[in-house]
């Protein structure tokens, strides 16, 4: 529970009928908060003593994400290349967490002569490997691990807010990103990149609203959708008015953005429905 990691680094007392008053361990700084509500402590925590903060109540990935590299599968085999245990699957495991993952390098630095010089000079055993089999044999197995991990923390949320935004690169390919935040239940404020995806057709609100509900579908959120945050696009707005209504008044031109509030709690509805 919240409140018991927190009296590791608070000293409560009532204060107010309800009211509690939280003096802090490692500064002696004072703060108030409503008896249960802890978000002005976790706060404090984050802000002023991050690495006792992320001790406690930062979210597992990063540790899962060693798990992976530590801790093989024993449902499959060792010749696995996501699951062997010698030092060769090791130090590539290690190189997709913190070098392609983590710093967000590209995955083809593993082809570049001068990169596999210097890996050789530490480790002469290491055997290249190539960019197409390191995203196929090795990225993928944390892709999917972090996948799991969303997943199941998505099950536990009831109501969640979506970001959604399409655009295009330098070379015309088109993109949807949708992000979902949420508050969990130790009261912080989440947010997850739930999915970028290629959008090989044109900006139409029809294939923009039939890939963000491929999207629901698959994390199985659907119903869980309270609010749809996106820009003032027609296509946009086109996409996800039918089983939502405009918050209030209509956006003007020059309003960065549009807010998109659901009609009974449901995101998207058949459209012959009245």
């Amino acid at each position: 529970m919240v409140n018991e990691k927190l009296k590791h680094y608070f000293d409560f007392s009532p204060v107010e009928k309800n009211r509690m008053n939280g003096v802090c361990k490692l500064c002696n700084q004072n703060y108030k908060d409503l008896h249960g509500i802890y978000s002005n402590f976790l706060k404090h925590l984050k802000r002023k003593h991050l690495s006792e903060y992320q001790q406690s109540f930062s979210p597992r990935i990063d540790e899962d994400l060693s798990e992976e590299i530590d801790s093989p599968d024993d449902h499959l085999s060792t010749n696995d290349p996501t699951h062997m245990i010698n030092k060769q699957s090791r130090i590539t495991l290690s190189m997709a967490k913190n070098l392609f993952i983590k710093c967000n390098l590209p995955l083809t630095l593993v082809e570049n002569p001068a990169f596999r010089e210097f890996v050789k000079e530490c480790c002469p055993k290491w055997l290249p490997i190539s960019t197409r089999k390191l995203k196929s044999d090795f990225i993928s197995s944390f892709n999917n691990r972090i996948h799991k991990i969303i997943c199941d923390t998505l099950q536990k949320v009831n109501n969640l807010t979506l970001t959604i935004d399409a655009w295009s690169d330098r070379r015309c390919r088109s993109f949807l990103g949708i992000t979902c935040h949420f508050i969990d239940d130790k009261m912080v404020p989440q947010a997850f990149l739930i999915d970028f995806v290629r959008m090989k057709s044109p900006h139409t609100s029809d294939n923009i609203q039939r890939l963000t509900e491929n999207v629901l579908d698959r994390f199985n959120i659907k119903e869980k959708v309270y609010r749809i945050i996106t820009d003032n696009a027609s296509s946009m707005i086109k996409a996800y008015k039918f089983g939502l209504a405009v918050d209030g008044d209509p956006a003007m031109p020059d309003d960065p953005s549009d807010k998109l509030t659901l009609k009974n709690h449901s995101t998207f509805e058949n459209s012959d429905r009245k």
